[in-house]
């Protein structure tokens, strides 16, 4: 009565509301299901009621993630998930959680030595993760920048390679893609700051706030002109022909990252790979962050490593790549509710 909170049809064009929840909205419309966003004060939640023949679920983010329903595994806790690996004896980097600096730099002293990865032990979408971290002046600054969001971090030896991410649904490794950095490819012609342009200049490209793209639009930053010197480049510099420039180290989707399918590369033996984290983390739905320099190797035999698993995966960079096939991972996660709550 009080408008509080209140049920409202999802539109594709707001921006509060997540692509990852957009790709289920506009599958299910296909479908004849109807989900509706919950708005509090007329501001987005990120909570949705879906409802087929009079029943009604309230879920978070994705239809995996009813109210009633908690993982009884913590696998979104990177100091958890690193022991669940570990005593698998799953590839994972190796490496501890802390709470201050001294204990960390004692530990790389005399376990793991440098380069390390700083993150914080949960949260961030990779914002407060520093990566490649080769001296003990980097090694404060980037715990600093973990402990913004968390008291403890996670100190781990750095792995070199493509950063992929898997989705599995119900036991089934369903989609895989590479997120690969923010960049532009010469022509001889334009220079860097044009080339951005020209790219940003793609419509599925969104502003870095707007939450209803996958996609965003590269931004410059102060880091992006310290990569740029470092190849003894500047904004104005014209690449050769094919030459790739990065302009960002991290893969960052909301900095201007690209995406790029993987999953008829993937090896079989990497499958095997997955459905054990799968099973380890007793979940409907995962998305695996998996560093390897090439994912149509078995992962036995070449160095790679499992740093993040997520409850709550951006699966719309699956229907969204730059180059590859669409996988319709939305398509698989309402089939798998449909089964479970017989909503059929």
């Amino acid at each position: 009565m009080l408008k509080i909170l209140r049920e409202v049809e999802p539109q594709d064009s707001d921006e509060e509301l997540y692509n990852r929840s957009l790709v289920v909205v506009r599958e299910a419309r296909k479908r004849g299901i109807k989900i509706k966003s919950l708005k509090f004060f007329g501001k987005g939640t990120n909570h949705y009621s879906i409802e087929i023949n009079g029943s009604k679920k309230i879920f978070e983010g994705l239809p995996h993630l009813v109210v009633e329903c908690v993982s009884s595994v913590d696998f979104d806790d990177k100091g958890n998930l690193k022991k669940l690996l570990q005593k698998e004896n799953l590839p994972c980097p190796q490496g501890s959680t802390f709470r201050d600096y001294s204990s960390a730099l004692r530990y790389i002293r005399d376990t793991i030595g440098f380069p390390v990865v700083v993150k914080p032990r949960s949260g961030s979408l990779s914002k407060h993760t520093t990566c490649n971290i080769k001296t003990e002046n980097q090694l404060q600054d980037a715990i600093k920048i973990a402990k913004i969001i968390s008291k403890e971090f996670v100190v781990e030896e750095f792995v070199e390679g493509d950063v992929h991410r898997i989705t599995v649904v119900d036991g089934d490794v369903v989609a895989s893609c590479l997120r690969e950095p923010p960049n532009v490819v010469g022509d001889g012609k334009h220079t860097i700051r044009e080339l951005i342009e020209i790219k940003n200049q793609n419509s599925i490209r969104g502003l870095r706030h707007q939450k209803n793209f996958t996609l965003h639009k590269i931004m410059v930053t102060a880091r992006t002109n310290f990569l740029l010197s470092s190849q003894n480049l500047n904004l104005d510099s014209v690449p050769s022909h094919s030459q790739k420039v990065y302009l960002h180290d991290k893969v960052i989707l909301a900095c201007g990252a690209d995406i790029h399918d993987t999953t008829d590369k993937m090896h079989p033996e990497n499958k095997i790979l997955f459905k054990k984290v799968y099973e380890l983390c007793k979940a409907p739905l995962i998305g695996i962050d998996f560093i390897t320099k090439d994912i149509s190797i078995p992962y036995y035999e070449q160095k790679c490593a499992i740093i993040e698993v997520n409850s709550l995966p951006y699966i719309d960079m699956h229907h969204y790549p730059v180059t590859g096939k669409e996988r319709n991972v939305a398509g698989r996660i309402l089939d798998y509710c449909i089964s479970l709550y017989k909503f059929s």
